[in-house]
């Protein structure tokens, strides 16, 4: 493995424990659209600039993550007032922690891959783990939608470095697969993210599982009447 590939797979890390320790939403889309900027590199640099495939999956990964998902989730977010996280079910100073700690097991779960995994470098699987692990610690500790959606496509980007390991033997067609499904998926929790704002007036999904709380008591009474 190159150098330049170390940095970016370095950078990637870096990312995962920013991501985890943002709490402004801009701040966390900005360092999803770097981290998938530098995935899309990865592509480059791991099979060669030379080779069409690499291309075709760097440039899909940049244009749909690094810019188009990025951009509607900012107007998204600017459209819903949406700024900050205010009140995490996780705090940060313990998400930052947690990372940190991902980042660590990371390496041990790597060395622990099938040698055909490791040809590509311990370096890339710790890599591709602990970008998991960020996506999964900001799903279940951020109450924002938006911030939930930005994990989603976080732990999309951890799925894509292991697929990078065999990027000579996957068929373009399910890598573009892959893509589409991302960006389908970001596309139609937009429209909840939106419908939820309209109704609520904010993007708390917390709120949603108080009314359904209120919903099942207010059901438990009727039946027991």
């Amino acid at each position: 493995m190159s150098g330049f590939a170390q940095l970016l797979l370095v950078t990637v890390l870096l990312l995962d424990v920013s991501l985890a320790a943002s709490s402004r939403l801009a701040v966390l889309i900005r360092a999803f659209a770097l981290q998938a900027a530098a995935v899309a590199a990865l592509a480059l640099v791991l099979d060669g600039p030379g080779n069409p495939h690499a291309w075709a999956v760097a440039s899909g990964t940049l244009l749909l993550k690094g810019l188009l998902i990025p951009y509607f989730l900012g107007r998204a977010s600017e459209r819903t007032h949406a700024v900050k996280e205010q009140e995490p079910l996780v705090p940060y100073g313990v998400s930052l922690l947690l990372a940190a700690a991902g980042v660590a097991l990371s390496f041990a779960l790597a060395s622990r891959l099938p040698e055909a995994t490791q040809r590509s470098g311990i370096l890339l699987g710790a890599a591709a783990f602990a970008t998991m692990f960020t996506g999964l610690l900001i799903l279940v500790s951020r109450g924002t939608a938006l911030a939930q959606v930005a994990g989603y496509l976080v732990l999309e980007n951890g799925i894509f470095l292991f697929g990078l390991s065999l990027l000579r033997h996957m068929p373009l067609l399910v890598e573009m697969g892959i893509l589409l499904d991302v960006f389908a998926g970001t596309f139609v929790m937009g429209i909840v993210v939106y419908n939820i704002h309209r109704t609520f007036d904010h993007i708390d999904v917390r709120a949603l599982t108080a009314l359904k709380e209120a919903a099942d008591r207010e059901e438990g009474m009727e039946e027991g009447a």
